[in-house]
C-alpha cells in the first residue's frame, strides 16, 4: 500500500533569487498591492519588478502599490532582501484575487504573516516554501487550488495556518515533530497524504497530535514514516 508521492516540479525556467508571483489582471487593467514583509538582516531596501517594464525600490513592502493600464498575466520579481512576506495585508479582495501562483520564496525568508495568503481565492499549483520555519495563523486560509505544501524547514503544523479551506492532497514536512492536537479541524477534507518521513511509524503515533481527532478523519489519510505508512487508525504497514 506503499503510495509514491508525486513529483513536484520546481519552475526552474522562471525561478531564482527571490520572491516571485503571477498575477492574472482584468482586461481593463488594474492594481495590485503587495501586502507585508519585514527586511532581511542587512537590508535597507527591496526591488520590485513589476512585469511590465516597471520597476520600483522600497524600504519597505508594506502595501507597495502599481497599476497595470493592459489586462495580462504577469511576472513579479521581488527582490531577495525578506525575512517575512505576506501577500495580502492591506489589499481590496479583487487586488487579493488576481493572484495566481508563488512560484518561488526567497532563500532569506522563514516566516510567512498571519493572514498573509488570507482570501486569495484563486491561488493554484504547489506551496514550495524551502526555508520557512513558521506560518502565521489564517495564513492560506480559503486560497482552494494550492495542490501540495512542501515545507521541509517546518518543525509544528500549527492548527489555524490553514484555517476555512485549503485543501491540498499532499504535505511534505518531514521534519515536523508536533502538530496541533485540532489541525485536522481546521485544515480542509481533501488530504490524503502527509509526508513525515523522517520519522519512523512508532514516532509518528506518537506525536502530539495524531491522529488528529479521529472521529472525523478519513480513512484514507495516509501518514508515511521513515519506515511504513501509519493509517489514521493507527494501522502500521512497513515497508
Amino acid at each position: 500500500m506503499q503510495v509514491a508521492s508525486r513529483q513536484c516540479l520546481w519552475k526552474d525556467t522562471i525561478a531564482g533569487s527571490g520572491t516571485i508571483l503571477e498575477v492574472e489582471i482584468p482586461s481593463s487593467g488594474g492594481n495590485v498591492r503587495i501586502g507585508s514583509g519585514t527586511l532581511a538582516p542587512g537590508s535597507t531596501e527591496i526591488t520590485v519588478s513589476w512585469g511590465d517594464g516597471q520597476k520600483g525600490i522600497y524600504s519597505q513592502i508594506n502595501g507597495a502599490l502599481h497599476t497595470y493600464t493592459r489586462g495580462g498575466t504577469y511576472i513579479i520579481r521581488i527582490s531577495d532582501d525578506m525575512a517575512s512576506f505576506g501577500y495580502a495585508n492591506g489589499a481590496s479582495e479583487a487586488q487579493k484575487d488576481v493572484l495566481r501562483e508563488l512560484v518561488s520564496l526567497g532563500s532569506k525568508v522563514t516566516s510567512i504573516a498571519g493572514y498573509g495568503f488570507n482570501n486569495c481565492h484563486h491561488m493554484r499549483g504547489v506551496m514550495n516554501l524551502p526555508n520557512v520555519t513558521s506560518i502565521g495563523g489564517y495564513a492560506f486560509g480559503t486560497t482552494l487550488g494550492i495542490t501540495d505544501y512542501i515545507l521541509p524547514s517546518m518543525t509544528r503544523l500549527v492548527q489555524t495556518s490553514f484555517y476555512a479551506g485549503s485543501s491540498p492532497t499532499q504535505i511534505h514536512a518531514d521534519n515536523v515533530r508536533q502538530i496541533d492536537s485540532r489541525f485536522w479541524d481546521y485544515y480542509g477534507w481533501k488530504l490524503y497524504d502527509l509526508y513525515l518521513r523522517n520519522s519512523t511509524c512508532a514516532q509518528i503515533k506518537a506525536m502530539s497530535g495524531f491522529p488528529f481527532n479521529a472521529d472525523r478523519i478519513e480513512e484514507e489519510v495516509r501518514f508515511h514514516g521513515s519506515d511504513g505508512i501509519v493509517l489514521a487508525d493507527g494501522t502500521i504497514i512497513p515497508n
